[in-house]
């Protein structure tokens, strides 16, 4: 008898259990938890008082790169630089050279010859030989350190300050001498043509003097 108990209470125990088990494979899952929706903002329009968050633009490297690189514009380009006169080319094509003196004359105070150096020359030279003498009838006994006299090359400017007496400065000067050989290259001309004086000058002794005289001024 008991063991009809027994058996009826472990049927009962299992038949329990498979309840339970079919309960807990039928049963669905626990709903998830309700998504919270992002609190929503509220959009206002900028005013003066309140102008809103400042934007903030990215630039890629690249376009940086091709700004940095991009050439002036016309009007952000800077003016062209005045030209100064030594900016232009002073060499020329070769001119003739001028046999401007070629003679015999007196001086007793000066004597003077010009000669004209053309604009953007800069290989011009003065040459000759001169001699001077006191007596024009016999140069070759009377040609000697009494009959010296001094040699100069002046410009416009400097030729006026000789002729008052007070020259300040000279472009050449040959001091006193009675035969003497000159090779002088001429300053550079620009944009004008320059006037030249070959001065000779009676720097004393006799009160006249004579001199024969063989110049000529060549473009190189």
């Amino acid at each position: 008898m008991k063991s009809v108990w027994a058996l009826m209470l472990l049927l009962l125990i299992c038949g329990c259990s498979r309840k339970q088990s079919s309960e807990a494979r039928v049963r669905p899952h626990d709903d998830p938890p309700p998504a919270v929706k992002p609190e929503e903002q509220e959009i206002k329009g900028a005013t003066p008082e309140d102008p809103g968050p400042t934007a903030t633009v990215v630039v890629p490297l690249e376009v940086l790169k091709k700004q940095a690189k991009a050439p002036p514009t016309d009007s952000e380009a800077e003016p062209p630089l005045e030209p100064l006169p030594i900016d232009h080319p002073v060499h020329l094509e070769p001119q003739e050279p001028k046999h401007f003196l070629h003679k015999t004359f007196p001086v007793s105070n000066h004597a003077q010859f010009t000669f004209l150096v053309p604009p953007r020359q800069g290989n011009a030279r003065l040459r000759g030989t001169f001699r001077s003498f006191t007596k024009r009838s016999d140069p070759d006994s009377t040609s000697d350190r009494t009959a010296a006299v001094d040699v100069l090359l002046l410009n416009d400017q400097e030729f006026n300050e000789f002729l008052q007496g007070r020259p300040q400065s000279v472009t050449f000067e040959l001091d006193s001498a009675n035969n003497q050989r000159v090779d002088w290259r001429v300053p550079t001309t620009y944009a004008d043509p320059q006037t030249y004086y070959l001065v000779f000058s009676n720097s004393g002794g006799t009160t006249r003097k004579f001199v024969e005289a063989d110049f000529t001024i060549s473009f190189e």
